[in-house]
């Protein structure tokens, strides 16, 4: 079956071989984007993917990220083919800026999402959106029906949906027939950029990004840390409160390794290769 590929109507094509945000620091070997989430969401919502060019994977590096990217080959190589690699987590944040990075700020999954569907546009964009349970899919699916979309997409993965054969056919034919502009996974790394970068050729021409419960925080089927957590740069204590058992360990024993990762940062030694 031959898939015709579509740009949405209105939005100017960007020339692949130029880009608004060429400036890129480097931190464990991963060259992280100057952008700011302003910037970052103006290229998203206005530059459309150009045709041919595929999958458009953003990563959003937090302390968990680091740490998997050590013992990871597969999460390694989905990182290297990223269009683009911005800082999440206050940590990293933290150290980028000790070794002098000229960095603005974070760019957290929970307040990017929110500030890109606010300007993605109907009739323009097409969104294509997964979610962990069929709540916030529900929530999802009517809040961008209220927004004035009729072409959008809510799916419900399954469990291990990494490993769902099934369901990785189902949703590349949804996203090839809709010819989606915005893939969003809400169902936590690295499986998500794992399964977007082993499925690019499959996809059509689209940003794709992986923004974990930033999905449950604006469907409102999980809370998000009071503004005052997020700002002291503490919101992983709510989140290890909200869900004890699947986050005590990420957050108070594997995150040590993220200092073995700084360790061997600042003796200039990079994230291991294949």
């Amino acid at each position: 079956m031959t898939m015709i590929k579509l740009s949405p109507k209105a939005l100017p094509v960007s020339d692949p071989r130029k880009d608004k945000d060429d400036k890129t620091a480097t931190l464990f070997g991963i060259r992280f984007s100057t952008v700011d989430t302003d910037g970052l969401v103006d290229t998203l919502a206005e530059e459309a993917v150009p045709r041919g060019a595929g999958l458009r994977l953003l990563v959003t590096a937090n302390v968990d990220h680091i740490v998997n990217l050590r013992r990871n080959e597969r999460f390694r190589e989905a990182y290297r083919f990223a269009w683009r690699a911005v800082i999440d987590g206050t940590p990293v944040f933290l150290y980028a800026r000790l070794r002098g990075l000229a960095l603005p700020g974070k760019v957290t999954g929970s307040d990017l999402f929110p500030r890109l569907i606010a300007r993605l546009e109907p009739g323009v964009h097409r969104i294509l959106l997964v979610s962990p349970t069929e709540d916030t899919s529900r929530r999802l699916y009517e809040r961008l029906q209220q927004m004035g979309f009729t072409d959008h997409i809510v799916m419900t993965a399954p469990p291990a949906f990494e490993d769902d054969k099934r369901f990785a056919r189902w949703l590349i034919a949804a996203a090839r027939r809709q010819q989606t502009t915005h893939l969003i996974l809400g169902l936590g790394a690295p499986k998500s950029e794992i399964w977007m970068h082993e499925h690019a050729r499959q996809l059509p021409d689209c940003y794709g990004m992986a923004l974990g419960a930033a999905l449950e925080f604006y469907a409102g089927t999980k809370q998000r840390a009071p503004v005052f957590m997020r700002r002291a740069g503490i919101e992983f204590l709510w989140r290890v409160i909200c869900e004890p058992r699947r986050l005590a360990r990420r957050y108070f024993v594997s995150s040590w390794s993220f200092f073995r990762a700084i360790a061997e940062d600042l003796r200039g030694k990079t994230l291991p290769r294949p």
